[in-house]
């Protein structure tokens, strides 16, 4: 048998070739010519906690509140929003002030799988790409002066996925390329959003942020989502679950004093709430790139009871 016989041809090996690459739009926004030059093409200043945090090893601030506010204390954290058999699976508890209600507090509790280990370090992330999702349970207590904390409302399990589907943003995670609706859980919860989300008249809602990452050859990308809850009765609800960010960098073609390109795709968006404009009493939403400058309005569903 002839040796030819045994190779690909260019064509096919290229298909294979491509196949291994993370998708991307066919243009990069930019290209930098070495890797140092990568920050000078940040747009966004979540493009840019991005690289600080990855590349240049800056630690993340304490977006969780893992350092608890004074007067309140993990147990009793744990007895308001978490079913007393997960307490020994907890990974993180962490408590913001919320200026939005008097007194009041926004609190989160992670758990991880009963067959993973304790992180080193608090945190509320999927341990690796096969491991089970953190159970997260996120609540309001109020703490008055002299009186034990007071479950305001909570969550339960936290099980709303985020579509990536038409995201419009210039890349997404590979896992939402698995889904036909392009859902996926948060890979990670990384930061209280406390922003004066008033989403109708008598109603402030307050974020958490999500995020994915991922690793390439010479690259990689990370992925932001915000998600709205708001107080409805003694249930906090969920109420928007949409992609916010991407930045992703692809290595590219080498040169010849030994650097290589470095494809840069990114853009984030800002939430405005629009207050003169509401559907069945709660105000729209308009999401506005940062780059692009293109907007998505999403309105109210009363039958869904989320924003959509």
């Amino acid at each position: 048998m002839s040796s030819s016989v045994l190779r690909l041809p260019n064509t096919l090996a290229l298909l294979c070739l491509l196949a291994l690459m993370p998708a991307a739009p066919v243009l990069a926004q930019d290209t930098a010519k070495s890797l140092d030059k990568v920050p000078g093409l940040i747009k966004t200043p979540e493009g840019r906690a991005t690289w600080d945090e990855q590349m240049l090893g800056k630690p993340a601030p304490d977006g969780l509140g893992v350092k608890l506010p004074v007067g309140l204390n993990r147990n009793e954290l744990l007895d308001l929003l978490v079913p007393q058999q997960e307490f020994h699976r907890v990974s993180l508890v962490g408590a913001k002030p919320w200026p939005r209600r008097k007194d009041s507090y926004v609190v989160i509790v992670c758990t991880r799988a009963e067959n993973e280990p304790a992180p080193r370090e608090p945190e509320c992330a999927r341990q690796g790409r096969d491991s089970a999702q953190p159970a997260v349970y996120v609540g309001v207590v109020e703490l008055v002066q002299g009186s034990p904390p007071r479950l305001i409302a909570a969550s339960g399990p936290v099980d709303r996925k985020t579509s990536w589907l038409n995201s419009d943003l210039p890349a997404s995670p590979v896992a939402a390329e698995d889904d036909p609706k392009g859902l996926i859980a948060p890979e990670r919860w990384q930061r209280f959003d406390l922003a004066p989300y008033l989403i109708r008249a008598d109603t402030y809602a307050f974020g958490l942020r999500a995020s994915w990452s991922e690793g390439y050859a010479g690259g990689g990308a990370s992925f932001e989502a915000l998600y709205l809850f708001a107080i409805q009765g003694d249930k906090l609800k969920v109420v928007m679950a949409e992609p916010m960010s991407a930045f992703q960098d692809i290595a590219g073609d080498w040169n010849p004093d030994q650097t290589r390109n470095h494809d840069i795709y990114e853009d984030a968006k800002i939430l405005v709430v629009q207050s003169n404009r509401a559907t069945d009493g709660y105000y729209d939403l308009v999401l506005k790139s940062r780059i692009e400058g293109t907007t998505q309005r999403l309105k109210w569903s009363q039958a869904a009871q989320t924003y959509r």
